[in-house]
């Protein structure tokens, strides 16, 4: 396992690479830069007047004066001794500022996670057992609406019901504002945009759970540990449930950088402090380090996250083994 693990590092590195330079010629090809941004989108050449030139002395001192491919090379040097450059909008490393934004982000979709792969895996099995029942249709419907419906309207829609009418959940941000940090008040903000968040992940962990334990039922070996005369419980719990786990260990890992992606825009619409609102004054700034280092970051967490998918389905299923 250990020279597995290995391999498949050293594979992700050339992987790696390939999406950071495509990743930054997309970038710096896009219209404009960081200097226009600064100058509110207008983007005055040389030979403009004073501004015109103070703004191409501005280019050439972030060396935006270089072709791309040039800057490529620079950076990638950089990223070898552990720098990710500086932020052409704050001036802060952006190190530092993904590692303050990182924390709220993770424990975002973390919870998120949690709450999809539980819940999700339950209502699935749920169904499965109840098959062609008022749960199973219910359970079944439930899971339809919640692939089918966009995040945006429904975390409008959760902010309307919940925050405006009732009351129930605050509207935006980690803990109250001006009061002492606590883990109870935390995690009341966290509940509304976790739930949003985890909703879509839910439905689909709810369909394929049910497939998933619906193709057991029907196998060979379920049906010999029943003619054994072992409980109903047993026979579920022991010898279907265990393998129909396997297919969701794989969807449920694979899932993490889509709830990253989901992240942005629940982290925004609820005023949540992390790298979703990071993200969004990257690309309006057009920040090109920072851009870059919030590309790589979540680059690495799709690598990771495939490769601890084929860790934990070789350790959940005897029959595979890798050599």
């Amino acid at each position: 396992m250990t020279k597995y693990i290995v391999r498949r590092v050293l594979i992700s590195v050339p992987v790696l690479v390939v999406i950071t330079i495509l990743t930054y010629a997309f970038i710096n090809l896009a219209p404009g830069d960081p200097i226009s941004a600064m100058s509110d989108g207008l983007d005055i050449t040389a030979g403009g007047g004073m501004q015109g030139v103070a703004t191409e002395a501005q280019r050439k001192r972030f060396g935006l004066d270089k072709p791309w491919p040039v800057r490529y090379v620079l950076w990638l040097r950089e990223l070898a001794t552990g720098n990710l450059g500086r932020s052409y909008a704050t001036g802060e490393p952006v190190l530092t500022e993904i590692g303050r934004r990182m924390v709220p982000t993770l424990e975002l979709t973390s919870i998120a996670l949690v709450l999809s792969t539980v819940f999700g895996t339950l209502f699935g099995v749920i169904a499965a057992l109840k098959q062609y029942s008022a749960y199973d249709y219910g359970l079944s419907i439930a899971a339809l609406f919640g692939v089918s419906i966009p995040g945006f309207f429904f975390a409008l829609l959760c902010l309307y019901l919940f925050v405006a009418v009732l009351g129930w959940f605050p509207s935006h941000g980690m803990n109250t504002y001006g009061q002492p940090f606590s883990i109870w008040d935390n995690l009341y903000h966290l509940i509304l945009p976790a739930s949003v968040l985890a909703i879509e992940s839910m439905a689909g962990m709810t369909r394929y759970g049910r497939t998933a334990m619906l193709e057991v039922m029907k196998s060979d070996y379920v049906t010999t540990a029943r003619s054994k005369g072992l409980t109903e419980y047993v026979v579920i719990g022991r010898h279907a449930f265990s393998n129909a786990l396997l297919p969701l260990i794989t969807i449920s890992t694979l899932r993490l950088p889509f709830l990253f992606g989901g992240a942005i825009l629940i982290e925004f619409m609820f005023a949540w402090p992390g790298m979703g609102q990071l993200s969004i004054t990257a690309v309006r700034n057009r920040d090109y380090t920072m851009l870059m280092g919030l590309a790589l970051f979540i680059a690495v967490i799709v690598l990771v996250a495939n490769l601890l998918a084929d860790i934990l389905y070789a350790y959940a299923d005897p029959r595979i083994r890798v050599s």
